[in-house]
C-alpha cells in the first residue's frame, strides 16, 4: 500500500472516529430561565385564571375591573353560598367580561341559572347593538373544573385560555443575578454560567443550574450542597416545604450541576433536557 493511499485511509478513519464521539452540549440557559418557571401541572387552578387569560397572550379584553366575592350578590345576583372561589372581571364601559367559578358541590345548576339570569338582565338594559350582540352570543361553560361565563369577541379563545390555567410546579419565582450568587456560596470566579430562580413567596421551590469554571467543579458542588442543607434548617418549621427540600433532586447534566426543588422534580429535569443544544 503506498503512503498516499494509507494517508487517505487514515484520514477517513480519524474523521469517522471523531464523528462517532459524543459532542459536548450546552444548555440554552437564557430561554430555559424564561420558560421553565412556568412549567405547569396537569390540574386546573382557578387562582391562575387571570394570568392565563390576560397575560399569557395578546389581550382580548380592555379596561376590565374586578368584582370581589362580597359583591357577587349585589352586582351579579349570585348567591355566595353557591361559590367556593371565583375570578370575575367585567368592563365598566362595554358588555365584555369573563367569570370563572368553582361552585359548591350540588350547587352547579343553581349557579348556572344565576349566570343565565344575569346575561338576560344585561341584554334587557344594553344601550347599543354591539353590546347586545355580544351578550346574545355569551358562552356559559360548565365542566368538572369550573363554571364560566364569557362575553367577548372570541369566546372560544378565552375558554381555551381558562382551561389552560394550571398550577405551576414552582410558584412565583424571580431570576437570580450575579449579585445574588454569594447567597449560594458562589461567585463568578468559579461559575462560568448559571440559571437560578429565587422564590418570591415563602416557599422552598426553586432550581439552580450551575456550570463551573474548569477546575472548580468540587468547590461549586460543595457550595450547592451546603446551600441545600441550610434550606432544610430554614424550613424546619414548615413541614410541607421542608419535605420538598428533603426530596430535592441533586444531579448533573453535561457539566451542569443541578438542584431542583419542586412538586415534580423528574418532570422538571426532563424539561431541562429539552434545552440542550
Amino acid at each position: 500500500m503506498n503512503l498516499k493511499r494509507f494517508g487517505l485511509i487514515l484520514s477517513l478513519f480519524l474523521l469517522i472516529t471523531a464523528c462517532s464521539q459524543p459532542q459536548d452540549q450546552a444548555l440554552d440557559l437564557e430561554t430555559l430561565n424564561q420558560q421553565l418557571p412556568y412549567l405547569a401541572e396537569d390540574t386546573f387552578d382557578i387562582s391562575n385564571v387571570l394570568s392565563s387569560v390576560e397575560y399569557g397572550k395578546d389581550n382580548i379584553f380592555e379596561n376590565l375591573t374586578d368584582v370581589y366575592d362580597y359583591e357577587y350578590e349585589e352586582v351579579l345576583g349570585i348567591n355566595p353560598d353557591n361559590v367556593i372561589q371565583g375570578t370575575v372581571r367585567i368592563s365598566p364601559t362595554s358588555a365584555q367580561m369573563y367569570m370563572v367559578f368553582k361552585p359548591v358541590s350540588g350547587r352547579e345548576e343553581a349557579l348556572k341559572q344565576e349566570l343565565m339570569d344575569y346575561v338576560s338582565h344585561r341584554i334587557l338594559i344594553a344601550d347599543n347593538d354591539d353590546d347586545k350582540k355580544l351578550l346574545e352570543n355569551a358562552l356559559i361553560e360548565q365542566n368538572e373544573d369550573f363554571t364560566a361565563l364569557i362575553v367577548s369577541n372570541d369566546n372560544q379563545e378565552v375558554l381555551d385560555r381558562i382551561k389552560n390555567a394550571k398550577a405551576t410546579l414552582f410558584g412565583v419565582l424571580t431570576p437570580a443575578e450575579d449579585a445574588d450568587l454569594e447567597t449560594y456560596g458562589l461567585n463568578r470566579t468559579i461559575v462560568s454560567a448559571y440559571a437560578i430562580q429565587k422564590p418570591v413567596l415563602t416557599s422552598a421551590r426553586t432550581y439552580l443550574i450551575v456550570k463551573s469554571v474548569e477546575g472548580h467543579e468540587d468547590e461549586v458542588r460543595e457550595a450547592l450542597n451546603s446551600y441545600l442543607k441550610r434550606l432544610e434548617t430554614d424550613y424546619a418549621s414548615m413541614p410541607q416545604e421542608e419535605e420538598l427540600v428533603k426530596n430535592a433532586m441533586v444531579t448533573e447534566l453535561d457539566g451542569y450541576q443541578i438542584i431542583i426543588i419542586s412538586k415534580d422534580n423528574k418532570r422538571v429535569f426532563e424539561a431541562i433536557k429539552t434545552y440542550l443544544q
